[in-house]
C-alpha cells in the first residue's frame, strides 16, 4: 500500500506502543493504513489514507471514516488507562456512538483528531474507575475540515478492572 506524503515524526514511547496494539489486536486499523500521528494537549491525532477508503465517489468511505474515528476514541481511553499504569488489566469497549458526515473527505491524508477530556471529568473518570472498577468516558473526535469539522462524532466508552 502506498501511503501520501506523511511527513511526522517518527513515533516512540507510548504512541509506537498504541500503533503496535491496534495494529495487533485490531487487524483492519494495519489495512486501512490507520496510523498514529500525535498526542499532546489537543488530543490524539490519528490518520489514514484516502486511496484504500475510498468509495466510487473518490471520497472517504463513510465506514472507513467511523472506524478511524472509533479507533481514535479507543486509542485516547487506553493511553488514559496506560497513564494510570492500568493497561494490562483493564478492558475498554465502545458502548455507543454516533456520526454525523457533514461533508465528503477527499483529502489525501484523512486526519482525525480525539479532543482531550476536561480535567475535572478525567478526574471523575480516575475516580470511578479505581473505586468502582468501572467508569465510562465520553470523548469527541472530529475529521478536519477547511473551515470546520467535515466529520464529527461522539462516543462512549467504558472501562472495566476485574474485581
Amino acid at each position: 500500500m502506498v501511503e501520501p506524503e506523511d511527513s511526522s515524526p517518527p513515533l516512540s514511547g507510548e504512541l509506537a506502543e498504541l500503533q503496535a496494539l491496534i495494529e495487533r489486536e485490531i487487524p483492519m486499523t494495519a489495512r486501512m493504513g490507520m496510523r498514529v500521528r500525535s498526542a499532546g494537549a489537543e488530543g490524539l491525532v490519528i490518520g489514514m489514507p484516502l486511496e484504500e477508503n475510498r468509495n466510487h465517489h473518490r471520497t472517504a468511505f463513510a465506514g472507513s471514516l467511523n472506524a478511524l474515528c472509533t479507533i481514535a476514541g479507543w486509542g485516547a481511553t487506553y493511553l488514559q488507562v496506560r497513564s494510570m499504569g492500568l493497561q494490562d488489566q483493564a478492558s475498554i469497549v465502545a458502548r455507543r456512538s454516533a456520526i454525523k458526515y457533514r461533508r465528503p473527505v477527499d483529502s489525501p491524508l484523512i486526519i482525525a483528531r480525539c479532543h482531550p477530556v476536561p480535567a475535572d471529568l478525567m478526574g471523575y473518570f480516575v475516580e470511578m474507575l479505581l473505586d468502582k472498577r468501572q467508569a465510562k468516558l465520553d470523548l469527541i473526535v472530529e475529521v478536519s475540515g477547511p473551515e470546520e469539522p467535515d466529520v464529527a462524532f461522539t462516543g462512549s466508552y467504558v472501562v472495566q478492572l476485574p474485581d
